[in-house]
């Protein structure tokens, strides 16, 4: 390869064909970048980055499903309620014309399903909610250890493969299970060690 050096401009022969290529300096940088762009998005760190915020975008979706759940759970509990108030009040006439509303629509008490599905939904909530904001609060604590520890078990493809993150919804932790692999992530997690970004690793 020659270069100029008054234009920076380049040509390439190939040593099979001898045929010239002339390279800009502009051509050459733009080919640099794209190169070192590419070796960032190649690293763990960058890798497990994704992993992190596709997860990020699954819980949104849990919390609103789960949200939805809540609602509808909510609106039967509530529509039997109101039913049950309005009867107790009611002229004998309307009376009967909502306990037989009530008895053809099945509101004539609150169903345990509703009750366990609202409960439900409430921890899911909770649960989902914890979980982003952990991730989005130490993301990087959280590369960087999984990333040590992946690398020192030889582990790096089943994390990619099977990585599950889970918050605690009675304490200040959160799992994070690969399979065969899991830590739990607490406020000393955080905290530099002598071993660096993680409490003791669970193996299975």
């Amino acid at each position: 390869m020659a270069a100029n050096m008054e234009t920076g401009a380049s040509t390439i022969v190939d040593p099979n064909t001898g045929y010239e290529y002339h390279l800009t300096q502009e051509q050459i940088d733009n080919f640099n970048q794209a190169y070192d762009q590419a070796l960032y998005e190649s690293t763990q760190e960058y890798l497990t980055n994704l992993v992190l915020q596709d997860n990020i975008l699954q819980q949104q979706v849990v919390f609103s499903e789960s949200k939805d759940e809540a609602i509808e759970a909510a609106q039967s509990i509530a529509t039997v309620t109101a039913i049950a108030e309005e009867i107790e009040s009611a002229e004998e006439s309307r009376k009967i014309q909502l306990e037989s509303y009530a008895t053809e629509n099945g509101l004539r008490d609150i169903k345990d399903g509703d009750v366990q599905k609202f409960n439900a939904s409430i921890e899911g909530m909770v649960e989902s909610s914890r979980t982003k904001n952990m991730l989005e609060q130490y993301n990087q604590e959280i590369i960087e250890g999984t990333t040590f520890i992946t690398q020192a078990t030889n582990t790096v493809q089943a994390f990619y493969d099977n990585v599950d993150f889970v918050a605690s919804s009675i304490n200040n932790s959160m799992n994070v299970d690969w399979g065969i692999q899991s830590i739990q992530v607490d406020t000393e997690f955080f905290q530099h060690n002598d071993m660096g970004f993680y409490n003791e690793v669970t193996l299975r």
